[in-house]
Formats: C-alpha cells, structure tokens, sequence
C-alpha cells in the first residue's frame, strides 16, 4: 500500500510540473519565425479559403515542394536541459505522409519526424510531443523535407519547458554550387557550410578545362566573371557555365533574351546549336526530338497539322527550312525550360479547346526564349474567344526576345502575365522589336507586374495595341501606328500599368502618356534602332524566310559522321549514299558563315566515301559541316580542339 501511494504521488507531482512547464506558440510573421522556402498564405488575402480559416493564427507557412525544403524557428532558453516540441500541421493531397528531418544549431538532431496524413489540408492536427535538448541560450530549430512532394503547412509551433522564450532570429539559407558539364570545367566555393546565415559573403570560383570557356554564372545570382562574390539573401544556387571554344551567340539577337538579370549579364542563347541538326516530318517524330534532353535543331520542311500540344525541352531550335514550314493547330507549350529558338515558322489556328489554347505559351518560368522571323495567325471569323492567344507569356517566365515576326488577323494577340492577381510575374522581362502586328484586336502586347520594351515596330489596322497593367512598365520606342483605334492605354484593371514613351509615330491613334515610368533596358541595342519614319518599310521588307529555303529530305542511306570528334587539326569524314549523286561538303562557324569547302560539286557513287580533312589553320571552336545531294541535306557538329 505504502509502495503504491509513493507511486501516486510521483504522478501527481509530475504532472503538476507538466501544467507549470512554460510554453509558447510561434506562429508565421512573429518572433520566433525565421523562414520557409515555400510562402506564407494569409487569412486577409484569402477569404473563404477553408484550409486559412482554419489556421490559428493570421494565416499558415505552406513550405512547398522539393527535397530539402525547409522552415525554421528560433527559440531562447534561459538554462540548457530538455524541451518538448509540438507542431499543428496539415497534409492533404495523394502524396501520403511527408516525413521531415529535424535540425537543431546546424546540426542533425533527429534524421525522421513523422507528419502522418491528416486526409484533407484543411484539416489541421497536432503532432506527437518530442523532446529534444536545447542548449542555454539561442537555438535554431528547423526542418527540412525527405521527400520531393515536400513538407506540409504548419500553423505553428509550440514549445514547452521552463525559461523558454521566442527569440529574434536571422534568417539562414541553403546554398547548392554546380556547372552546367561536368567535364568542361570545375566550381568551388569558399565558405562551405551547410547553412548559411543571411548577409553572409561567399565567393564563387569557375575553372574552365582545356578547349572550353567560362561564360557565365547562372541562377539565383547571375555573374559575368569567374570569380564571384555574392551575399546571401535567400536560398541560392548558381550554376557555371561552360562552353566549348569558339561558341557564340547569334549576332542578330538582340533584347532581354540575350541577357538574364537587369544588370544585362550576359547569356548565349544559343537554342540546339551544340547538338546534331534532325528533321520532322510528323508530330510524333517533333515530339520525340523535343523529348530528347540533348542540345538539338529541328528542322521542319513542310505542314504538320493536328489539334495537340507541342511540349518543349531545353537547348532546342525549331527551325523551318522552307517557306512552307507550318505547324497548324498545335499548341507550343514552353513550359520550365530554357534556351530555346523558335525560327522561320508559320504557327496558328489553334482552337480554344480542353488543354490546348495558345498558339504558342512561354510559362513555368521558362528563360531565355527567342522568336524570330515566324508568322503568327488565324483569323477574325469565328469572333474573338473562338481562339485564345498567339503568343502569352506567364507564369514567372522571362529574358524573352521576339523578332521580325508577323502577328495577323487574331483578335487576343499577346497577354503577358494571366491575371491582375499574378504578381509573381513582375520578375517577366520581354523584347518585341521589328515586328508586324496587322489586323487584331488587340493586346499587342497586354502587360500585367512585368517590363518590356517595344521598338521598332509597325502596327496597322488594329483595334487597340499596347495596355500597361498592374504596375507594369513599358518602354514604347520608335513604333509606328498606322489606322490604330488606340495606341497605348492603361485599362481593364484595378490598378495602372505605366509607360515611357520615345519617339514614336501616332497619327491618328489614341493614346495614353501617363502615369510614366523609366525603364532603363540592361542590352545594347542601337545598332538594331531604325529611324520611324523607316519602320513601315524595313519591317514589311524584312519579313520572311531568314536562312536557306532547300527542303531537307534524308533517307537511312544517307548518312554524315566524322571521328575523332572533338578531333586535333585532323578528323575523318565519313558518309554514304544511297545512289550516285553530286556532293557538295561545306564547314559553317557558329554564325553560319562558309569557312571550307572540302568537297566541292565532285561525284561520287553509291556506298560509304571517307575523306581526311585537315583543320590546321583554323582556330578551337565549334563547327558545323553540311553535306548537300541534290535535294538531300544533312548537317553535323564538329568541335576542334587543337
């Protein structure tokens, strides 16, 4: 009996001790609360939203999605000793349980801590209690996800135990250092840690291996040098790039999609340059080279029609080799990647229908995309949602040039940013230079958050062109309007976009001059600049075809190879025939100038033909080398490395 009542009382003296423990709650946006790498949904900002209205306090961190995200707090305890940790979380969706790793001061504290399902988001739940220890003083708790669905939404945290108070907290990040090939050049960086508090200096160092260059930094901190030393603000990763010799950027690109900050760092959009050159004669064999995650131009000869949706890769060049090189009906969806050309295409008539809208989407924040020389239509016939747009661009996507493009008889032409609610999309930064914009109705463009800068462009017979929205700003330079109802307007939204007006012809058009913004653009571009008065007929002149119009037709028996490729001085070039034919074999630099002939208008019979070519006077870089048979052409990369 004594033994039991001692029993008792221990119980009832702990417990008591429980009900005593200090705590406190952390929740979003007060002290306590460092970061999360996903964002913080407010109550305010969305009314009726069950999974807000759920939430104790303003609102809830949805941490996002990705292995390694994170959110973190910061706690101050007066002695060392052990603390219990509670979290109120939600995990809806199909993904399951999203199990996370517990870090304390840096280090691993815990590999797992479970958050089971809790059926819906907005069903919030409290974890299990945990105990961790924490040392006297400031502590920095966090957890980062295992899975790459992420982590869940947490209301907040609560700790429990004696002298714990929340505590001002600088925020810490991740940092992650590649390159873009990894036998092309080596990265370091200097301090190594695994966080990294916010303010911190780090120094990024690139190393190019023989026969290739540093170009640039990419990422979340673009830089032009290799040695860069940035500060960090966020989580960031940065990434080098390297070229092989003698790579460059086409000389007539010019506009945002050269470059890839407003500093004007420099990037080579190149699209498939560095790959082989393909050909496409259906859907399904364009779909398949654009599912290849290599570096490739696509060349296509003749009309492809369907109704389906085109989806692209990085590092390709969709180029049309003749003047009836058409998709029709097919959406360009261009969605998270990256360097991509587009040239030489006629695009359109693509039905408003169930998944397929535009006819061509830049979204998914896709970079560095350039339009160049295509046409872009379908007609006023069917009323003005009957087709979608003809090029959109959303969704965080940016460094975009479009150029020496006819845009025709469509009514919704271009709508940059999707909604007056998008502001993540005022990181969108857009070029339109010398293009025909002829008989629309309107938004050419329509800007929402964004900058753009027009110039040189000829606009006629259309109903309304250029609408500034929602802060957006917009340089307007050396256009000409002709038979235009409105000019430049800021409408159909709660708030006004912006303008910078210079030298443009107006005529007869209505237009708007305010409010005014100043858009400073981070490219040289008055070489490409034309005199007003001289935009009508440059443009119109200038339209069209831009490189050769030879349809490309190659059979399995012809073929083009040369080895050692990269090859010293010396390569052997290799192709067979299926009959006999003239040949002609010429090498291209990068912008696409004759710099050998090494066969030159000789016949040959049908099989395999080598030839030993000698480069010794040429320099490093990378070429292309084309074999044309009468009205069969096939093109090849070389890369000499001497």
């Amino acid at each position: 009996m004594f033994s039991r009542g001692i029993t008792i009382l221990c119980s009832l003296i702990f417990i008591t001790a429980g009900l005593n423990a200090e705590e406190i709650i952390i929740q979003e946006n007060e002290t306590g609360f460092c970061n999360v790498d996903g964002t913080i949904v407010l109550k305010e900002d969305n009314p009726g939203d069950p999974i807000a209205e759920g939430a104790t306090g303003d609102g809830y961190a949805d941490t996002g999605f990705g292995v390694d995200v994170s959110i973190s707090w910061s706690v101050y305890a007066e002695v060392a000793g052990t603390y219990t940790l509670l979290w109120r979380y939600a995990v809806g969706g199909d993904a399951g349980d999203r199990p996370g790793e517990l870090l304390i001061n840096g280090a691993s504290y815990l590999e797992t801590v479970n958050f089971p399902h809790t059926s819906e988001w907005y069903d919030w739940t409290v974890s299990d209690s945990l105990e961790v220890e924490l040392e006297a003083g400031t502590n920095k708790i966090r957890l980062e996800a295992h899975k790459e669905n992420g982590l869940g939404n947490y209301d907040y945290l609560k700790v429990v135990g004696d002298g714990i108070s929340a505590s001002e907290c600088t925020p810490s990040y991740t940092v992650s250092v590649g390159q873009n090939t990894a036998d092309w050049g080596t990265v370091s960086y200097d301090p190594v840690q695994k966080y990294y508090e916010e303010g911190t200096e780090i120094t990024l160092t690139a190393n190019a291996s023989d026969g290739y260059f540093f170009q640039s930094w990419s990422g979340t901190v673009p830089g032009s040098t290799a040695t860069h030393t940035i500060t960090v603000e966020d989580n960031i990763e940065a990434e080098a790039i390297f070229l092989p010799e003698g790579t460059a950027p086409d000389p007539n690109l010019v506009g945002y999609a050269a470059v890839q900050d407003d500093k004007g760092t420099p990037y080579f959009t190149i699209g498939g340059a560095l790959g082989d050159t393909v050909t496409a004669g259906t859907f399904d064999e364009l779909q398949a080279h654009m599912d290849n995650p290599d570096p490739l131009v696509i060349e296509v000869a003749g009309l492809i029609e369907t109704h389906r949706q085109l989806s692209f890769s990085s590092d390709k060049t969709l180029l049309g080799t003749s003047e009836n090189a058409q998709l029709k009906g097919i959406e360009l969806d261009i969605n998270g990647v990256r360097n991509v050309i587009i040239r030489n295409m006629k695009i359109g008539f693509v039905k408003d229908t169930l998944n397929v809208a535009d006819a061509v989407v830049i979204t998914g924040g896709s970079k560095n995309i350039w339009i160049d020389h295509c046409e872009l239509l379908s007609d006023r016939d069917h009323g003005k949602d009957y087709y979608d747009g003809l090029l959109d661009i959303k969704n965080e996507s940016s460094f975009i040039t479009i150029s020496w493009t006819k845009l025709h008889d469509h009514e919704k032409v271009s709508l940059i940013a999707s909604g007056d609610d998008s502001e993540q999309d005022s990181v969108i930064r857009a070029t339109y230079h010398h293009n025909y914009f002829y008989n629309c109705g309107s938004r050419l463009p329509s800007i929402r958050f964004g900058r753009a800068h027009l110039f040189n462009n000829y606009y006629q017979s259309n109903s309304t062109a250029i609408n500034s929205r929602m802060g957006a700003c917009v340089r307007v330079e050396r256009n000409y309007f002709e038979d235009v109802g409105t000019a430049v307007m800021m409408v159909y939204s709660p708030e006004k976009g912006a303008v910078q007006l210079i030298d443009n012809h107006f005529g007869d058009a209505n237009y708007s001059d305010s409010p005014t913004c100043e858009l400073d653009v981070p490219y040289e571009y008055e070489a490409f600049l034309d005199a007003t008065e001289d935009v009508p007929e440059i443009v119109t002149g200038e339209l069209g075809v831009a490189v050769e119009d030879d349809p490309v037709a190659v059979v399995s028996e012809f073929s083009l190879g040369n080895y050692p490729n990269p090859f010293n001085a010396e390569t052997r070039i290799e192709f067979s025939l299926p009959n006999r034919s003239e040949v002609n074999l010429t090498v291209y630099d990068l912008r696409g100038r004759p710099v050998a002939h090494p066969i030159a208008g000789k016949t040959y019979g049908p099989g395999v033909h080598t030839i030993d070519w000698n480069a010794s006077e040429m320099p490093s870089g990378i070429y292309f080398y084309r074999i044309r048979t009468g009205s069969k052409i096939l093109t090849q990369k070389m890369v000499l490395l001497k």
